[in-house]
């Protein structure tokens, strides 16, 4: 067992040696990669400086150039002023050369124009002279045409005055023919309601003699039973006739006022200027037939008796003038 335990801590000693060395080994390699890592960056940053200190240089050499082309460009600029101005120098010598001929001439040319002048002006004042006296005389002339004028003006004045009141006076004339007119057609207004309400009252007493002869024929048939009776089921048999009888006497008496006012539209249509009529005329209370009368007419003609005669009521429609309502007495009587 000695042996086996000094082997085992041989070994374990071997082993112990190992690690230590491989440690040491793992240490060294560890500092060598390190060294390589500074080494490799140092290597970058100094190729990274050299190529930024050769782009600075690139730079530098193509600023130079382009300054070099600049200067040369100015050169040129330069060199084409300087011709420049040497024409101008040639030109101004020979415009300065050209001022003193000229120079000379017009102090020549103004000797003899102060002479003339002098000349025009003695004749100028004297010319001004005679002006001045023909501008007295004409202010003299000028100070009597505007007294002229002003009385011109008060003569025109009182003429306006004149024909103001004249139009005045026209104008009030007008309005008087006017007024005239109006009154006229007024008059021919009134004149032909009167001769309405003449027609009107005509009519009445027609319709007044006819409800009287209605009436005794009536009575006289009336008084026979018989008759009653079969007026009496002819009444209940028709619908709506005692409705029709009790609406009659207005219905005559509504186609009568329709006719009556429809003539008067038909007048002031006719005559427009004749508007300003003071007052209606209201027609009588007796104008139109009673109703007592129009019923028993109405109730003779639905019996067995038949009316005599038609009557025209031509007269009354709206599109005649009301001139036609004007019927003589001697044909009424004949009617």
């Amino acid at each position: 067992m000695e042996p086996e335990a000094a082997m085992l801590s041989q070994l374990q000693l071997q082993l112990l040696a190992l690690v230590s060395e491989f440690r040491l080994l793992r240490e060294r390699e560890r500092g060598a990669r390190e060294e390589l890592r500074d080494a490799g960056q140092r290597w970058e940053a100094a190729a990274e400086e050299h190529r930024r200190e050769a782009r600075e240089l690139r730079a530098e050499v193509a600023a130079r150039d382009d300054s070099i082309r600049r200067l040369e460009a100015r050169i040129k600029c330069l060199e084409n002023e300087n011709e420049l101005l040497e024409k101008n120098e040639n030109n101004l010598k020979e415009s300065m050369e050209v001022l003193l001929q000229s120079r000379e001439a017009f102090i020549k040319h103004y000797e003899d124009s102060t002479c003339s002048m002098q000349w025009t002006i003695q004749m100028k004042d004297k010319q001004i002279a005679v002006i001045s006296e023909k501008l007295n005389s004409h202010l003299v002339l000028f100070s009597s045409v505007e007294k002229e004028v002003a009385a011109m003006q008060q003569v025109l004045g009182d003429v306006h005055c004149l024909v103001g009141e004249k139009e005045n006076v026209v104008a009030d004339l007008k309005d008087k023919v006017q007024r005239i007119s109006v009154l006229e057609k007024d008059f021919a207004m009134r004149l032909e309601l009167h001769n309405m309400e003449i027609a009107l009252q005509k009519f009445q007493d027609l319709f007044s003699s006819i409800g009287n002869e209605g009436m005794k024929s009536f009575s006289a048939i009336s008084e026979s039973p018989g008759i009653q009776d079969v007026n009496n089921e002819q009444l209940e048999r028709i619908p709506g006739s005692q409705c029709g009888l009790a609406n009659e006497h207005t219905s005559v008496s509504a186609v009568v006022k329709e006719a009556t006012t429809q003539n008067v539209d038909h007048q002031l249509e006719i005559d427009p200027g004749s508007m300003q009529v003071q007052s209606p005329v209201h027609f009588k209370s007796g104008a139109l037939p009673s109703p007592e009368l129009v019923s028993a007419n109405t109730e003779t003609g639905d019996s067995l008796l038949e009316p005599k005669g038609d009557i025209d009521m031509g007269g009354l429609s709206p599109a005649r003038p009301t001139d036609c309502l004007n019927l003589d007495p001697d044909t009424e009587n004949q009617s």
